[in-house]
C-alpha cells in the first residue's frame, strides 16, 4: 500500500511550515550584553507572522543519488497555527499535508484516503528526507520547552556567533537537548546539534544562505543531516515569499485536502 510505503522510504520539512526558531529574525536586540534567555525569547519573538506562503525545493541526498521534491506551502499563525504542504513535482502531484496545531494529516490522491500520522510514524522521515514528521509538529517556543546557558562563542561561516545550550525541561520533545551557533547580528542560528536523552548526536542543521525579505533575515536555503543515515542530507530551499496577506480559512481543512 503506498500510505506504508511512503512511510517507510518517504522535511525543523514541514518544520518550516511554521518557520521554526531559526529561520528568521530582526535586526533590533533588547540588551548589549545578552543573556542566553535572552536571545532564545528574542528568537522566540520575532518569530511571529499573520501568514506566509512560498514555494520550495526539496533536494533528498542519499550516497551517490538525488531526488528533488517541489512543494507549496500555506500557514497561518492565529489562535492555532495551520499550514497546508501541496508536492508540485509529478510523481507526488495532488499529495498534501495538513497541519493544525500537534495534529498531522496526509491525503493520498492515488487512494483518494486522508491517513492521521501519530505515534511511532512521527518519528518517521518525510518523504524520504532527513527531515521527521516530529519534526514538523515542533511549533511551540522554545523558551517553554528548554532551559539555556549561553555557553561560549565562536566564529562559524565568518560570522561571530553566540553558542547557545539548551536542556528540555518538559518530556514530550523530540530532542532532549540542542546546541545552536546564534549570529550576533542578525540572531539567526547559522547551526544546530540535537541529541537524544543519552547525549548521541542525531541531526545538524546548517544555514547555507539568508536573504532579507520585509526586514526580515530570512534563511532561505537550510541543510539537515541525519547522522544516524549514512552519507545522507537533505537540502530544502525557498523561493516566493509573501508575508502577512489574507488567506482563506478554508484552505487549512480536510475537506480542502481531498480537492
Amino acid at each position: 500500500m503506498k500510505f506504508i510505503i511512503s512511510l517507510q522510504i518517504l522535511l525543523r520539512v514541514l518544520i518550516l511550515l511554521t518557520l521554526g526558531f531559526w529561520f528568521f529574525t530582526s535586526d533590533v536586540f533588547p540588551s548589549e550584553n545578552p543573556t542566553g534567555d535572552e536571545i532564545l525569547k528574542n528568537m522566540d519573538i520575532h518569530k511571529d507572522f499573520t501568514s506566509i506562503e512560498y514555494s520550495a525545493i526539496m533536494t533528498i541526498h542519499i550516497k551517490n543519488k538525488t531526488r528533488s521534491k517541489s512543494l507549496r506551502v500555506l500557514s497561518i499563525n492565529g489562535d492555532e497555527t495551520k499550514a497546508v504542504v501541496e508536492f508540485t513535482n509529478p510523481e507526488d502531484e495532488g499529495t498534501k499535508y495538513l497541519m493544525i496545531e500537534k495534529n498531522l494529516w496526509i491525503y493520498f490522491p492515488e487512494e483518494e484516503d486522508v491517513v492521521k500520522i501519530s505515534g511511532h510514524m512521527l518519528k518517521e522521515g518525510m518523504m524520504g528526507s532527513d527531515v521527521s514528521y516530529e519534526d514538523a509538529l515542533e511549533s511551540d517556543v522554545l523558551s517553554k520547552k528548554y532551559t539555556v546557558t549561553l555557553s561560549g562563542e565562536e566564529h562559524i561561516n565568518n560570522k561571530d556567533c553566540y553558542i547557545l545550550t539548551l536542556n528540555a525541561k518538559v518530556k514530550k520533545v523530540p530532542y532532549d537537548k540542542r546546541k545552536m551557533w546564534v549570529d550576533k547580528n542578525s540572531f539567526v542560528a547559522l547551526k544546530e546539534e540535537m541529541y537524544a536523552k543519552s547525549g548521541k548526536l542525531l541531526k545538524v542543521s546548517n544555514v547555507l544562505e539568508m536573504k532579507k525579505i520585509n526586514g526580515r533575515n530570512i534563511a532561505t536555503k537550510i541543510e539537515m543531516v541525519n547522522v544516524l543515515r549514512k552519507d545522507s542530507k537533505t537540502v530544502f530551499t525557498m523561493e516566493n515569499i509573501i508575508f502577512d496577506q489574507p488567506l482563506d480559512e478554508n484552505i487549512f481543512t480536510i475537506r480542502y485536502l481531498r480537492k
